[in-house]
């Protein structure tokens, strides 16, 4: 890997930069080696519990240089397809950082709405799923921010694949997260980058696809979901260009 031909780098957060509690080792270092060289870089995320706002927030209490226009979450990308669909309202089942993307993007959120969108939420209760259930099941739109199976953090896991999954047996359930062509095409237009001079870094395969669809070289890190046998089985489509143990070895290859 010739990290000099390398303009852009692009780096999902959860599994790749960190845990939720705790930064990946050599992920603090490799960034601000990355910036020093004066190398673009962005972050990348599926999941809603913060919005673009809140993450810059928390990775700079990490010690990581952020700002909001250099993160895009599939909250921010769903908020944008609603839009541009001139779907004003919807039933939104998430946390803080989904509906501060939504009501940002002049989307109100209520129980009056026929659509509704599905972020991670860490009390999903049989309610809620209910109230999904529904509105799908009589002809109207799920929007699913993720296609993430777990919401890891350091010493603990929560399922969130199932409920998508669960509810998709009912009606129409809408994938605005990676890798799906809704997320590429709000980000092309979020980012301004030469795919060709740009690196995708991500922990799942979704994060593959989703660079290799775009056009960017593509590295896995082995920190995450991604094993060596993921890899082997993966689709072409989804397989990555290079395979990292540590981000530390992108931080040694910085010239």
């Amino acid at each position: 890997m010739k990290l000099e031909e390398f303009r852009n780098f692009f780096f999902d957060l959860d599994g790749t930069i960190w845990r939720w509690d705790e930064t990946v080792d050599g992920a603090q270092d490799m960034l601000k080696t990355l910036r020093d060289a004066e190398k673009n870089v962005y972050f990348h995320t599926d999941n809603t519990l913060l919005s673009r706002k809140g993450y810059a927030r928390r990775l700079e209490k990490k010690g990581i240089q952020a700002t909001e226009e250099e993160i895009i979450t599939s909250g921010y990308v769903t908020a944008e397809i609603l839009s541009d669909r001139e779907i004003l309202k919807v039933y939104a089942v998430g946390e803080q950082g989904l509906t501060e993307e939504l009501t940002e993007t002049g989307i109100k959120i209520t129980e009056d709405a026929d659509h509704a969108v599905l972020g991670l939420d860490r009390k999903i209760n049989y309610q809620k799923m209910e109230k999904l259930r529904k509105r799908i099941s009589e002809g109207h739109k799920l929007f699913n921010c993720s296609s993430e199976n777990l919401f890891r953090r350091e010493n603990s896991k929560l399922h969130q694949g199932a409920i998508a999954e669960s509810l998709s047996q009912f009606g129409d359930v809408k994938l605005t997260g990676k890798p799906s062509e809704a997320y590429r095409k709000v980000f092309k237009n979020y980012f301004s980058y030469f795919p060709g001079k740009s690196l995708f870094v991500g922990d799942r395969l979704a994060d593959i696809e989703t660079g290799n669809r775009l056009g960017m070289k593509t590295a896995a890190v082995l920190t995450g979901d991604i094993t060596e046998k993921k890899i082997n089985q993966a689709d072409e489509d989804a397989v990555p260009d290079y395979a990292l143990t540590s981000l530390d070895k992108v931080r040694r290859r910085i010239p």
